[in-house]
């Protein structure tokens, strides 16, 4: 019998894992979404911003996650962070089609009670 490739059944720690992250992920996006709202800013502005933010925190966490940080450990670690992050982007470009009409159908669900309101 072949093995699945879920994790979570390989895994107990997993599970509980998923959630937290989802937990914090939520509380972030909860926050970052309440800041652009009262600044008024523009998504891709604020991608723009967090992807920046993103990288000089995970600069920092290289320099202070290691006993003796080097130019040249940052910069393989900053190699190590980019490849993770060209599959991040690879996997939302599988899931494009899906989030698209996920958008769609969440957009057309709101006018719909604007215009019931």
């Amino acid at each position: 019998m072949a093995e699945s490739d879920d994790l979570s059944e390989k895994d107990p720690e997993f599970d509980q894992f998923a959630e937290e992250y989802e937990r914090h992920r939520a509380a972030l996006f909860e926050l970052v979404s309440e800041y652009v709202d009262k600044h008024d800013l523009e998504e891709g502005y604020v991608a723009q911003l967090l992807l920046d933010l993103t990288l000089n925190m995970r600069m920092a966490a290289y320099a202070m996650g290691v006993e003796s940080p080097s130019v040249a450990g940052l910069r393989l670690d900053l190699d190590r962070w980019q490849r993770e992050v060209v599959g991040f982007v690879r996997e939302a470009k599988k899931e494009a089609e899906t989030y698209i009409q996920t958008f769609k159908d969440a957009t057309a669900a709101d006018e719909e009670g604007s215009n019931s309101d």
